[in-house]
């Protein structure tokens, strides 16, 4: 598949849909999802070796994403496609008469004349494209579905997210959108959530757990947490406060509004997931509000730190947000800090290894200060499925950082 052909030339022709297989269908429909409702770059992690793709292959396969987006905000093009979506539907309601033949089968969907089921399953995909051609997309906007879920499959989570148009006169406004860095660390908490502190809550159920995101931007990491803690037995009994905090205005509101989109009612007797505004330049100088005068148990940020001065103001937020070690029958507490390793970004990168020593560097007998307990490196394809299974035969590299007090044993 060829993503950066424009629909107009790539689709079939609207004359002519009826004479196409459900395979072309379906084909044409992946085209459309990859160009108009595409997943977050760089969010899916490598469980197996890629593919070797050699250097033909891979020129061809990396174009400038610049021509995708202008095929994908080109208007015509846009109003093609729902032209497009809109007849298939039509000629859908045709088929509805056909024979119904149970579950579709991937060993029959090439074969002509598409059973009922066919129908449904492009009928579903078919409605949710048109809805996002048609709807808040042309505005700029995406709606994603994310669904999470462990390994083993005793853990699902689900969260709807909305992305808003970035501010081009703004950089702050990076949050507006869901980056790699939330979902990878989202996908390891649901994976994991004993790594990340919220696994184990027997003998705890009279202390409140108090969970921070800083730079939550859409808010991923803060829903997913939320939701997971939601349904956990763990946390039956015991009472969670989930803390979204994000600087930049419009990326603010979009925050709430998903958070509100997710969760309804955001306070019951036990359970609140809330949003704040919160700049760390200014955090230790000024007032803090109520959510913030507590210490947290755990935090968490993705993908957050791209400006040289970064480290120092979140070390600082830190000092005074991060619960310290006072009793060794409670876990300690730990930041939690995904980013990703962009070439353009390098010197941003290292500067959290400049201001967070490594916790085998520090005398364990000086003061408490935050060090970098443990370090990990993940890799994940860039586009993952976004051609249609094919990778680009490109990585984006990400650390995992989880920091800590150098006087708690946090291992």
């Amino acid at each position: 598949m060829a993503v950066l052909c424009p629909p107009t030339t790539y689709l079939p022709p609207i004359a002519k849909i009826a004479s196409f297989s459900v395979t072309q269908l379906l084909d044409a429909l992946t085209y459309l999802q990859s160009l108009y409702h595409p997943e977050v770059r760089g969010s899916r992690r490598k469980r197996v070796q890629a593919p070797v793709i050699d250097e033909e292959q891979n020129t061809c396969l990396r174009h400038d994403d610049n021509e995708l987006q202008v095929i994908r905000f080109d208007t015509f093009e846009r109003s093609y496609s729902i032209r497009w979506l809109t007849a298939l539907i039509a000629q859908l309601e045709v088929w509805q008469d056909l024979p119904y033949s149970g579950e579709a089968s991937l060993d029959d969907i090439g074969k002509p004349g598409p059973t009922f089921a066919h129908v449904e399953m492009i009928v579903q995909q078919a409605a949710s494209l048109l809805a996002v051609c048609a709807g808040v997309a042309a505005a700029g906007m995406i709606t994603r579905n994310f669904i999470l879920g462990s390994i083993d499959g005793q853990r699902r989570v689900e969260a709807q997210l909305t992305d808003i148009p970035l501010d081009n006169d703004d950089y702050g406004s990076v949050g507006a959108q869901t980056w790699g860095g939330a979902c990878v660390l989202a996908e390891m908490i649901v994976e994991d959530p004993e790594r990340f502190g919220l696994g184990f809550s027997c003998g705890l159920e009279s202390r409140r757990l108090n969970v921070l995101e800083l730079g939550a931007g859409t808010g991923l990491v803060s829903l997913v947490v939320a939701k997971l803690l939601d349904t956990s037995p763990s946390f039956n009994h015991r009472e969670v406060s989930v803390v979204a905090t994000d600087f930049h205005p419009s990326v603010l509101a979009n925050l709430r509004s998903n958070v509100s989109a997710n969760f309804p009612c955001t306070h019951t007797s036990t359970r609140s997931i809330t949003t704040h505004f919160l700049d760390w330049s200014s955090f230790s100088t000024a007032p803090r509000p109520d959510c913030l005068t507590y210490p947290f148990d755990v935090i968490f940020g993705a993908d957050i730190i791209y400006e040289p001065q970064h480290a120092v103001w979140i070390r600082d937020c830190l000092k005074g947000l991060l619960r310290r070690p006072y009793d060794m029958s409670v876990p300690p507490a730990a930041f939690h800090l995904v980013m990703p390793l962009r070439p353009t970004h390098a010197f941003e990168s290292s500067t959290v290894e400049s201001v967070f020593l490594k916790a085998c560097d520090v005398d364990p007998n000086s003061d408490a200060d935050l060090v970098i307990v443990s370090k990990e490196s993940i890799t994940c394809d860039a586009h993952g499925d976004y051609m249609g299974g094919r990778g680009f035969g490109e990585d984006v590299e990400y650390v995992y950082y989880k920091i800590g007090w150098s006087n708690a044993d946090i291992s």
